[in-house]
């Protein structure tokens, strides 16, 4: 099946610069065929969509997630990490039931495709039915099973399992990853059966790195060193990674990361929110270490709007640098984009749009109040625009979300049940 998608601005974020211009595309079933200044119409397509008024540009790429805490939004807020997830969060997350997960994954799920994120890379339990809310909804993701030193044998036989029936189908949007929860709830052993289970299925590892300060104590007094040193003499280096927040790593540290496949997920808001501190993007990237853009979940966010986090994760470095040239705002993109795909490793399928690649894109809407004059389309997007902007999803070549409107998703269905769930644990 053929599309044709014409009257579009296209910013197809290949290369160390903006490129923008007028140009129609040409898609054959899931992946793009031609980006070219009007492709002929006599071609036999079966849809045809005309994008006036759109900027088109990649899906964006959402580095770490926790889908099913959407229950979680706005709930006993305002504490540390730790505080937090000791006295709010573990309490609830005990009586979550599959069902439970499934709606709260569902949620997050529709709320990433109205704003945008066309592939997100998921750790928590329970994952069976995440993967589910996932293929229900449409959306490109890697998954993984949280493992920590108290609950690993299920998980383990999980991981494997989905990885046989995922990894190895090319038709398959889904990826398994193996996820070993953090440095601090992670003994050297725990950490060596997910490295070798990573290596085993041929995939990479999912893990915090370095969110908090006392996570950094705690790991300096019980093994004498930093967690990015830990991770490193067990081996972690040795298969890509996915390091969720790096937010106190030295420079010493960053020597370490130099070589690592995948890169670090940088989750401002969350980082935020938690009083968790600021990651030196900057320095990290200076360094050739891959970043991306996450939102974390969203209890600890609020919300699953990347475009918030473009716009905070930009303040962040222009203010720790006082620099205002520190961070461009097409730097900012290629985060959310093509740099996110690197981290997690799908840069040869997604993260730009030029032939060959997955047809995974958003059409933004660009006759908005807002958004005018468009004296420079990236600082628009990065610093005026919001999710609500994007008009149009398209993941794997298919309309996912048009005119602002899901195709056969029903939100207030979804919403119902989540409410429930709230109400009845909350």
């Amino acid at each position: 099946m053929k599309t044709l998608i014409t009257n579009a601005y296209v910013l197809d974020m290949v290369g160390d610069t903006a490129n923008i211009g007028k140009k129609d595309i040409l898609i054959n079933n899931n992946v793009i065929e031609k980006i070219d200044k009007d492709i002929d119409k006599k071609i036999e397509v079966e849809t045809k969509i005309n994008a006036k008024n759109m900027l088109i540009m990649p899906g964006i790429v959402n580095t770490h997630t926790h889908l099913a805490m959407s229950i979680f939004r706005g709930y006993k807020t305002d504490k540390k990490l730790m505080d937090w997830l000791e006295n709010a969060i573990f309490p609830v997350e005990e009586k979550l039931k599959p069902e439970d997960i499934y709606w709260n994954s569902y949620l997050s799920c529709l709320e990433m495709i109205k704003s945008g994120t066309t592939t997100c890379n998921d750790m928590y339990f329970g994952m069976n039915k995440t993967v589910e809310a996932i293929e229900d909804t449409g959306l490109r993701a890697i998954v993984a099973w949280c493992i920590k030193d108290d609950s690993i044998k299920d998980k383990v036989e999980k991981t494997r399992e989905y990885a046989e029936i995922y990894n190895n189908n090319k038709k398959s949007k889904i990826k398994i990853y193996v996820s070993a929860d953090s440095p601090h709830t992670c003994n050297p052993d725990t950490i060596k059966l997910c490295v070798d289970l990573a290596k085993e299925l041929n995939t990479g590892l999912h893990i915090h790195l370095s969110e908090t300060i006392d996570e950094e104590i705690k790991i300096k007094s019980r093994y004498k060193k930093r967690s990015t040193e830990y991770l490193n003499d067990l081996n972690v280096f040795d298969v890509p990674v996915v390091l969720a927040n790096g937010i106190y790593v030295s420079d010493t540290d960053i020597e370490l990361l130099k070589s690592i496949k995948g890169g670090i997920s940088h989750n401002p808001i969350s980082n935020c929110k938690l009083s968790s501190g600021i990651c030196d993007v900057v320095k990290l990237r200076e360094n050739g270490i891959n970043v991306g853009l996450g939102t974390d979940g969203i209890g600890s966010t609020t919300t699953m709007d990347m475009f918030e986090e473009m716009k905070t994760a930009a303040y962040l470095q222009k203010v720790s640098t006082m620099k205002p040239s520190s961070i461009l705002a097409y730097d900012i993109l290629k985060m959310a984009t093509i740099e996110g795909a690197k981290v997690l490793g799908l840069e040869n399928e997604i993260g730009t749009l030029e032939p060959g690649k997955k047809a995974d894109m958003i059409f933004i809407k660009t006759d908005k109040l807002h958004m005018c004059p468009p004296n420079d389309v990236c600082e628009n997007i990065v610093y005026s625009s919001n999710g609500a902007d994007v008009d149009s999803v398209m993941i794997d070549g298919k309309l996912i979300m048009q005119n602002r409107k899901m195709i056969n998703l029903d939100e207030k269905h979804v919403m119902r049940q989540v409410k429930k769930i709230a109400k009845k644990l909350l």
